[in-house]
């Protein structure tokens, strides 16, 4: 295939992704609506699985055909570019103060410090010796998804202490999580029976899983026709395709005013990519947290720094705008830059 027309495919399949995304997250959102799942773990878990579909079928994909590169670009280097996807939520927030000031408590902190951990943990699988394995299964991956579980129930029960919640009397947080599929403010497909409703969920779901193999095909020939690494592409071009969910639900959600929520489905998803690890591990029948390059290790620094540098400015809600970002944001893409180049130059 000719170099124009995989590009056109690759673009065709982000917005399939995009498309099928929005309509998967309303559709999560009524089953989670009418099944009484609020924040209880199995209603965290199907979030989580539903927003990381596109991942999910790229690893998939890349697998089968032993691209362990764009596996472990696409689910470290992803974190770091839907980090910065908080920039565009911090740029359309409205009012004069920033997106950490408005949205800012302890609670958004520790939830970036559970991300933090979670990417910490693939450094550790990067430098375990490959022979060390449970079936191909690193025990990084297995400790990585029990690492999540716990985290998820940690801070489930710390979101019930008011402390944690607590934000500036002037601030804009929005709904808190018990509170976003509260049927008269965020309900979806309004007198459609749970028939339907499961029918789009798996329609959507469908769509994004093959949109997201085409994009990992698509993508790494666009990397070897262009000699570009398919780990960076992974990182960069195809981990962006893979997060316009995230953006285009991110983004619906600060218009109506979710700005607190917006960050934390950013966080919980850089928390979830890293546990999709095993099932790499279990279509490769190899721990292929192993095969991580010293890019893939700079990648992995790079979203805990991003991560650390919101976490810190949510305890410290920065007052001030420039050019209408957060100094948080400001840093954010200093340092997502500075990164890139050195990540590319060594």
């Amino acid at each position: 295939m000719g170099i124009t027309f995989l590009i056109i495919l690759f673009l065709i399949s982000s917005a399939v992704i995009w498309y099928a995304g929005v309509y998967l997250a309303k559709a999560t959102d009524t089953i989670d609506t009418r099944f009484n799942l609020g924040d209880a773990l199995g209603g965290l878990i199907l979030l989580g699985i539903a927003g990381s579909l596109p991942e999910i079928a790229v690893v998939v994909s890349a697998a089968l055909k032993g691209n362990y590169d764009v596996i472990i670009g696409n689910l470290i280097g992803g974190i770091s570019i839907q980090t910065l996807v908080i920039i565009i939520f911090d740029a359309i927030v409205k009012g004069k103060k920033p997106l950490s000031y408005l949205a800012g408590s302890a609670m958004l902190a520790l939830e970036g410090l559970f991300a933090i951990v979670i990417i910490a943990m693939t450094i550790v699988g990067a430098k375990l010796p490959a022979n060390v394995h449970f079936a191909g299964i690193s025990p990084i991956s297995i400790l990585i998804v029990l690492a999540w579980i716990l985290g998820l129930f940690l801070i489930d029960k710390v979101r019930q202490i008011k402390a944690f919640n607590t934000v500036l009397p002037d601030a804009d947080p929005g709904r808190r999580h018990k509170e976003r599929r509260a049927v008269e403010n965020h309900v979806f497909f309004k007198g459609r029976s749970n028939s339907f409703v499961f029918l789009i969920f798996g329609l959507g779901a469908l769509a994004t899983l093959i949109a997201g193999v085409v994009l990992e095909r698509t993508g790494n020939s666009i990397a070897t026709t262009f000699g570009i690494s398919s780990g960076i592409f992974a990182a960069t071009f195809m981990g962006l395709a893979t997060s316009l969910p995230e953006i285009s639900t991110g983004v619906e959600s600060i218009l109506i005013g979710d700005n607190q929520l917006s960050i934390s489905d950013i966080f919980g998803g850089n928390a979830f990519m890293p546990v999709i690890f095993i099932l790499a591990d279990i279509l490769s029948k190899k721990p292929v947290m192993t095969f991580s390059t010293g890019q893939d290790i700079g990648f992995a620094i790079l979203g805990i720094l991003l991560t650390a540098i919101y976490s810190i400015a949510y305890i410290f809600k920065p007052q001030r705008r420039f050019l209408r970002l957060g100094i948080d944001s400001i840093l954010v893409l200093i340092f997502y830059i500075l990164g890139l180049a050195l990540i590319f130059t060594h």
